[in-house]
């Protein structure tokens, strides 16, 4: 499982409310600062696990997940935050919510659905035993999932608890963790009855609450957001596993063309299972490579990007390489593309560009 630098920066910020010493956190998480700051920086699953023990180290209490996920400030999610918050009401907040979750994990979903008598239930369900069943790989399970859960849904009641008029009601909560051996203040902090143990966790949301309209309910705004967002699309997919692995790609391609396994890797999967769920899907490990990097190349071009800084952006061994490949996908050198496309700044080069 891969660690968004989105989701580290949001629980740095819960922390601080809490009175933890976020820089200490980070260093001993191994949170390199150049990758937080990014938008689309990824850490690997073992510094989720690292910041969660040194912050239980300082903060020795079974609710601290909750505490977090509750205490993190709006904004903290950037545009997520603000989408999901400008919905019309709950229910359509929650949708926002799990369409993110699936353009950013591969190994856990969130399902939005209808509980009994018309209540919300949002469940956060874990794809990892099912995505290497077929495989006959046993891969390790991610060592967080439990605090992970709690943390998760934890901050979803302290966002839609506040955007909503009057009282927003959770009917029960259902957590993966086993029972804690003491009495805790878990329900009293999320304000509903908790159980513990469950094979799936899940909020139940009262009728009401799950159809009450968002104070901060803005079509026009959330319009404007999601245009926005646009510029991070990662093109046309044949499939959520393709979207989760040109996601992926963005990342992995900075430090050179990356292998079918390596990306596997990051997605959690066996190369073997990533090459034949792709095949289902009407495509390929090199096809979606290929077509990923022509996407990026135009993206990265269209802003003004030095050649330079795009051959290592997009993987490419030297800038020969890159030039070959560009004209292979555009029967012309990226120079003559941006001059003829009105590139609002002309890249930097006069090697990769001839």
């Amino acid at each position: 499982m891969l660690f968004p630098a989105a989701t580290a920066r949001a629980l740095l910020a819960g922390f601080r409310v809490l009175g933890l010493d976020v820089e200490a956190l980070q260093r001993e998480a191994g949170l390199d600062a150049s990758m937080l700051a990014r938008l689309d920086g990824v850490f690997e699953d073992v510094c989720f696990e690292r910041l969660w023990s040194a912050a239980f180290a300082r903060a020795p209490r079974e609710e601290l997940p909750t505490e977090v996920g509750l205490a993190i400030p709006f904004g903290a999610f950037g545009a997520l935050d603000y989408l999901a918050g400008t919905s019309a009401d709950v229910e359509a907040g929650f949708v926002v919510f799990a369409r993110h979750v699936r353009q950013v994990a591969t190994q856990f979903r969130v399902e939005v659905g209808e509980g009994e008598n018309g209540a919300g239930l949002v469940q956060l369900v874990w794809l990892r035993g099912a995505a290497v069943a077929q495989s006959g790989t046993c891969l390790p399970e991610f060592g967080g999932r439990d605090v992970s859960d709690e943390f998760t849904l934890a901050t979803c009641i302290g966002r839609f608890k506040a955007q909503v008029d009057g009282a927003f009601r959770v009917s029960a909560v259902r957590l993966t963790r086993p029972a804690p051996a003491a009495t805790t203040r878990h329900a009293s902090l999320l304000g509903a009855p908790v159980t513990f143990g469950c094979a799936v966790s899940a909020l139940e949301i009262a009728r009401e609450s799950w159809k009450a309209s968002l104070r901060r309910a803005d079509a026009t705004l959330q319009e404007t957001l999601r245009r926005l967002a646009s510029h991070l699309e990662l093109g046309e997919v044949s499939s959520d596993l393709e979207l989760a692995l040109r996601a992926r790609l963005r990342v992995l391609l900075a430090d050179g063309t990356p292998s079918a396994a390596v990306a596997a890797q990051s997605l959690g999967l066996t190369e073997r299972t990533l090459q034949r769920q792709l095949k289902e899907a009407g495509t390929s490990f090199t096809r979606v490579l290929d077509e990923f990097r022509q996407a990026e190349a135009e993206r990265h071009l269209s802003n003004g990007l030095p050649f330079a800084d795009l051959a290592l952006r997009l993987g490419f061994a030297d800038q020969t390489t890159w030039n070959r490949a560009f004209r292979r996908w555009k029967g012309m050198s990226p120079r003559q593309w941006v001059l003829e496309h009105g590139a609002a700044v002309l890249p930097h080069s006069t090697v990769s560009g001839k």
